[in-house]
């Protein structure tokens, strides 16, 4: 079972969450239901959740690499 993690938690607009959420719904990749007052989204099959995971690693090292060139970019323009 995916642990969960609250809208404040994620650190994205309500409505672009929304939005997002949406589109993962017409796609069949997260599944939602009512509990109580709340919207339950969950990951509809576990490769799913294996794409993301997997997605976030990608990105993540693009994002280091990028960290990585924009500080060899400033220390080569410092006097």
């Amino acid at each position: 079972m995916s642990p969960e993690v609250g809208r404040e938690e994620i650190d994205i607009e309500p409505s672009n969450l929304s939005q997002q959420l949406a589109v993962l719904r017409r796609t069949s990749m997260v599944v939602s239901h009512r509990s109580g007052g709340e919207v339950v989204y969950s990951v509809s099959v576990p490769e799913v959740r294996d794409l993301l995971l997997a997605a976030r690693t990608i990105l993540a090292g693009l994002i280091a690499v990028q960290g990585e060139l924009e500080s060899e970019l400033a220390a080569s323009h410092r006097p």
